[in-house]
C-alpha cells in the first residue's frame, strides 16, 4: 500500500472530523477508522479493500454533511 495515499486519507479523515461534530454525529466510529488505517500502514498489513471502504466511508459521510447545508 502507497504510504502517500495512506497520509491523505488520514488527512482527509482529521479535517472531516471537526465537520462531523459540528453536524452532531458520532465520530468514534471515524477516529477507529483512522487508528485502523494509521495501524495498518505502518504494520503493512493494510488491503486495497480496506483503503477503499474507509475512503468510502468518508466521502460518503461529507456527502451527507454537504446535502444537509443544502
Amino acid at each position: 500500500m502507497d504510504a502517500a495515499a495512506i497520509f491523505a486519507l488520514i488527512e482527509k479523515g482529521l479535517t472531516l472530523l471537526p465537520i462531523l461534530i459540528q453536524a452532531g454525529v458520532a465520530i468514534e466510529p471515524k477516529i477507529e477508522q483512522l487508528i485502523t488505517l494509521a495501524k495498518g500502514g505502518q504494520a503493512g498489513t493494510l488491503t486495497d479493500e480496506e483503503v477503499a471502504k474507509i475512503r468510502a466511508d468518508l466521502d460518503a459521510d461529507l456527502d451527507q454533511f454537504n446535502q444537509s447545508m443544502d
